[in-house]
Parts: structure tokens; sequence; C-alpha cells
């Protein structure tokens, strides 16, 4: 996957020129992406990506609980009684900046994948 270097759009890896907003996609180093964390509501893992964004932090929400999408799915875990689980990733030259992101508009609703080490 690569990411357009100016609206952070998501396209394929043989892409030359974004589809979006026409921007060149020259820059296809691969870098290491890091999970930040997680975060235990669709809703606020929605917002999380929309604020980075906004910061011009690309960001990838993974879903670890069983939800795909928007189809109606349940936002609970089919394996567990758990809530729901959704990871947060971004690169790495950008982890800095993103957690104080996350800490500033999420506050305690997310965790630090470094604080679940701690535990």
């Amino acid at each position: 996957m690569v990411l357009c270097p100016k609206c952070n759009t998501e396209l394929g890896d043989d892409v030359t020129e974004c589809y979006v907003c026409g921007s060149e996609i020259t820059d296809k180093d691969e870098e290491g992406w890091i999970v930040l964390g997680t975060i235990e509501d669709k809703i606020s893992a929605d917002f999380a990506r929309e604020a980075l964004a906004s910061y011009e932090i690309p960001a990838v929400v993974f879903s670890r609980s069983g939800f795909f999408g928007a189809a109606g799915l349940p936002l609970y875990s089919f394996y567990s009684d758990r809530p729901a689980l959704f990871e947060v990733s971004v690169p790495a030259s950008h982890v800095k900046e993103a957690m104080g992101v996350l800490d500033m508009v999420i506050g305690d609703r997310w965790q630090r994948a470094d604080e679940k080490e701690e535990e």
C-alpha cells in the first residue's frame, strides 16, 4: 500500500499518480509502521483516524474484534465477551507526534501499546 503524500489516499503499489488529487507518487520507500495502541470503540477509532489525518499523519486502523466494515456487523468480538478492539498504526517517523495527537483528542479512550507491555 502506498499513501498519497498530499491527501493520504490509500493507493495501489504500482500507481504513479494519485487518482484523487493528481499528485505524483515518487517516494515509494518502505517505511516501517508502528502500532501505537488500541481503542475499544469504533466511534473513537474513526475519530482518531480523522484527527491524525487532519494533522497530515497517515494512519491505519485495523479491527481486532471481528468487526468488518460498516455492513452492520456487530461491534463486539465474535471470539470473546470483551468489547471491540481497534488497533492504530502510523509510520515510524510520525510516532511521537501521533501519540501527542491521540492523547489530546482521544485521551483515556485509547491504550498505548507500550503501556500494555509494562502490565
